[in-house]
């Protein structure tokens, strides 16, 4: 009976530790770079692509490394240029083509990191990104 209850406590301590009722399986999204700059939201996807909301709008694509400190970005459907990202010291981003202002890095935990790269897993499934 105390093996029983032992049980349940520590998988009730997991579900409210982990925020995740069933789970939320083998850890996914280190790597990630996660961004925000007010409602706007911005990951780098360690798989090599990028997904971001911004102004209303969802762009999706390949980024590059140009520097430790630049990345270009290639919309995923069309291959065009989409932005140059520059990370400045105090590990802000800024764009011009993504607008004024600088994006912020979060720090995520395991779990956010991992709701996160839901967004990478999925554009990872674009018909685009086929043998990339």
């Amino acid at each position: 009976m105390r093996t029983l209850l032992a049980s349940l406590l520590l998988a009730a301590i997991a579900v409210t530790a982990t925020g995740c009722p069933m789970g939320c399986g083998a850890f996914q999204g280190e790597g990630d770079k996660v961004y925000a700059r007010g409602g706007d939201q911005m990951i780098l996807c360690a798989n090599g692509t990028y997904a971001i909301d911004v102004a209303g709008k969802t762009l999706e694509g390949f980024y590059t490394e140009k520097t430790a400190t630049s990345y270009v970005g290639t919309d995923g459907a069309s291959g065009a240029h989409a932005f140059d990202l520059a990370i400045g010291s105090d590990g802000t981003a800024t764009s011009s083509e993504l607008g004024a202002g600088a994006w912020t890095a979060l720090e995520l935990n395991q779990t956010a990191l991992d709701h996160a790269d839901t967004r990478c897993q999925d554009v990872a499934t674009r018909s685009w990104y086929a043998g990339r």
